[in-house]
């Protein structure tokens, strides 16, 4: 899978810094029972949680829209939006 969207890769990333986490602490110990360890997790940990599970079960590829495009590229009628192909350049963050 490509992934074009480098301030998002570069957003992911930054979940993995240790600062991400906001706490992990133990809690109080009930009478007879051992200690629990609870992980508070940030909200951009979470939203990542949450973008992982949506993309597992995701298709890998859109068949349909590759197949698409594929017969528009060999029927000459593929006409991007060069300005909006631009902007998007554009507006990647190296």
């Amino acid at each position: 899978m490509y992934v074009s969207n480098n301030s998002a890769l570069q957003a992911l990333a930054s979940l993995y810094n240790n600062e991400q986490v906001k706490s992990v602490r133990r809690t109080q110990q009930a009478e007879g029972t051992s200690f629990k360890d609870e992980l508070v997790l940030s909200s951009e940990a979470q939203s990542f949680s949450d973008m992982l599970s949506e993309l597992k079960t995701m298709d890998e590829v859109r068949s349909e829209k590759v197949d698409s495009l594929a017969q528009k590229m060999k029927s000459g009628s593929y006409e991007p939006d060069v300005s909006a192909v631009a902007e998007r350049i554009m507006n990647l963050q190296f």
